[in-house]
């Protein structure tokens, strides 16, 4: 409840607007906002009649709003406090409440402890779920965390993804989808991982990452994960992590027929395909090189159609048909079927790429040439032909780009460069393609690429965003070991929330996913306005846009005289 607050200093009276909040059956000041004089405050009350003024203090309501409201169902402090319960002496938040508020700022924005505090206090959380802020101290995340061990963390686990379970509908768990790359990377040791330009006096032993196998339905929900070293290959646990996530499942309370691996163009597919072999019940997604699959390769494009995606959807919807993913298939094979992908931003930025390299490349011989001119012929071309060949190394680019030869002419060393235009035009052939492979023969082609681009499968692309699955374990703030597991946790909490929320969107036929939407609803603010001379300061909501009430109708919730509230269901005709 906000209200006008007199204070007088030296003789002088300052007014300040103060809001109070309830927090932990005590009465709480949790914001103050500085007016200033009298004068002041009756010259803010002059504006024109009809119109909304200045408002004061806006807070950030829309995105903790929408996490706090996919946490009704799960209710992940009561999860936790029922494992490991909050002591007689704790009067602050509990441990369930401490992680919650974890995973709903790395849910929205994700900051380290320290500055965590600092976060909420932009936020108008207060209204929603109070808290004392001075409790969200990294030192009190700490020790609360150091309350949970191993055994805890999968007691925790194990319950949540059980209530995950409970909350989904069996028909959507009958055919999961195992993502093997999502990846928490190892930090830098020692201080230069901190900014300083010193080495540390003593070397720590180096730390590894931490990649994480994720299990999900056919929406994308989570429903298990198992972390591993960074550092192994994926194939070297394979048989471990399908048995602990599909006992996990059956455990838990799941039901499911099959399951389908996705892999990324960074994954060795084929040894993982090996290990899938005459496993009825695994299949596999792939996304490959082009020259996997050359009869689809020397497809032309004007073969290729529009993929009926969300991307390209949305790409319509923005007027930007013309960066639209295509795709020409499908081919059967032995092992299933395969298609091929064409984006054209892939392809543009991949063209761009070359060129420069191409440019680099030209004027770095042409420096070299001025720099070994004077020694012996055959000494400036060896040493040509090296330099050349360590530079395309590190440009990523194959030497065949261009053809070299080194000439002795009037007493002087010359290099005649030569593009390869023939190399090139092959290479440009393969630029922004993607071939998607599956041993699957119930799946068509435009469900299975479908999949493969809201997952990521193909990889960085100017005009598509990160997923959500990608982003999920970065930026990481945590050093510690121990605490690294717990962390990830975290992680996986909030993109269940996440996920959870993109569920929604999509049932409501919106094209935004969960990230773009929590952008947007950052931007539904309140503000705490001044209406009248005799009136009490209220916060209200700031105008919200068109696509902000379309997420609120999405959740099951309307815009009514400044507040949120349910939808009512319309009843029975008369």
């Amino acid at each position: 409840m906000a209200h006008l607050h007199k204070k007088v200093k030296k003789d002088h009276t300052y007014y300040y607007i103060r809001e109070s909040q309830r927090i932990k059956g005590r009465p709480t000041i949790v914001n103050q906002v500085y007016l200033g004089t009298a004068d002041k405050v009756q010259s803010l009350l002059d504006f024109p009649e009809g119109s909304l003024p200045e408002g004061f203090s806006p807070k950030e309501y829309g995105s903790v709003f929408l996490i706090n409201e996919l946490d009704q169902d799960i209710d992940l402090a009561a999860t936790i406090d029922e494992l490991l319960p909050p002591g007689k002496k704790i009067r602050g938040p509990s441990l369930g409440e401490i992680i919650f508020y974890a995973a709903m700022n790395r849910a929205i924005a994700p900051t380290s402890k320290r500055k965590l505090a600092a976060w909420y206090e932009q936020t108008d959380i207060q209204r929603i779920r109070p808290v004392r802020l001075v409790s969200l101290s990294s030192q009190n995340f700490w020790n609360h965390w150091d309350r949970i061990r191993t055994p805890e963390l999968e007691k925790i686990k194990n319950r949540f993804f059980k209530k995950i379970f409970s909350l989904t509908d069996p028909a959507d768990n009958e055919h999961l989808l195992l993502e093997a790359s999502l990846l928490f990377p190892a930090p830098v040791n020692g201080a230069g991982a901190r900014g300083s330009a010193n080495p540390p006096r003593l070397a720590k032993p180096p730390r590894r990452g931490v990649k994480v196998a994720l299990l999900t339905n056919q929406k994308g929900i989570p429903v298990y994960y198992q972390a591993y070293d960074e550092d192994e290959p994926v194939a070297k646990y394979f048989d471990q992590i399908l048995t602990t996530l599909l006992g996990k499942v059956t455990t838990l309370g799941g039901v499911y027929q099959d399951l389908t691996i996705l892999m990324g163009l960074g994954i060795n597919s084929m040894a993982l395909r090996e290990k899938i072999a005459g496993n009825e019940q695994v299949h596999y997604l792939a996304a490959v090189s082009p020259d996997a699959s050359p009869e689809l390769l020397a497809l032309p494009l004007s073969r290729y159609q529009i993929l009926p995606c969300r991307h390209n959807q949305r790409l319509q919807a923005q007027g930007e048909s013309h960066y639209g993913i295509r795709y020409a298939g499908p081919r059967q094979t032995e092992a299933g079927q395969e298609i091929i992908l064409f984006d054209p931003a892939m392809f543009k930025k991949a063209k761009r790429e070359l060129r420069d390299k191409v440019q680099k490349l030209r004027q770095d011989l042409i420096v070299w040439q001025r720099e070994l001119r004077q020694r012996p012929a055959d000494m400036f071309a060896t040493e040509i032909q090296n330099r050349f060949a360590n530079r395309c190394q590190d440009l990523g680019l194959p030497p065949d780009v261009m053809d070299l030869s080194c000439i002795w002419e009037n007493g002087k060393n010359f290099v005649q460069i030569r593009l390869n235009r023939r190399y090139c035009t092959d290479l440009l052939k393969r630029m922004g393609k993607i071939v998607i492979q599956t041993d699957r023969r119930d799946w068509s082609p435009e469900a299975f690429c479908d999949l493969a681009v809201e997952r990521g499968l193909l990889g960085d692309s100017p005009n598509r965003p990160q997923t959500i699955f990608q982003s999920a374990l970065t930026p990481q703030y945590h050093w510690t070991d121990s605490k690294i597991p717990i962390h990830v946790f975290v992680c996986m909490v909030a993109l269940t929330y996440l996920c959870f929320l993109n569920s929604r969107l999509a049932a409501a036929g919106l094209l935004v996913n969960a990230k773009e939407a929590m952008e947007e609803m950052r931007a539904l603010k309140t503000a705490i306005f001044l209406l009248s001379e005799d009136a009490k300061p209220l916060r209200l909501f700031e105008e919200p846009s068109d696509l902000q009430l379309q997420i609120i109708d999405a959740l099951g919730y309307e815009m009514e005289e400044g507040r949120l509230v349910p939808q009512q269901a319309d009843g029975p005709e008369p």
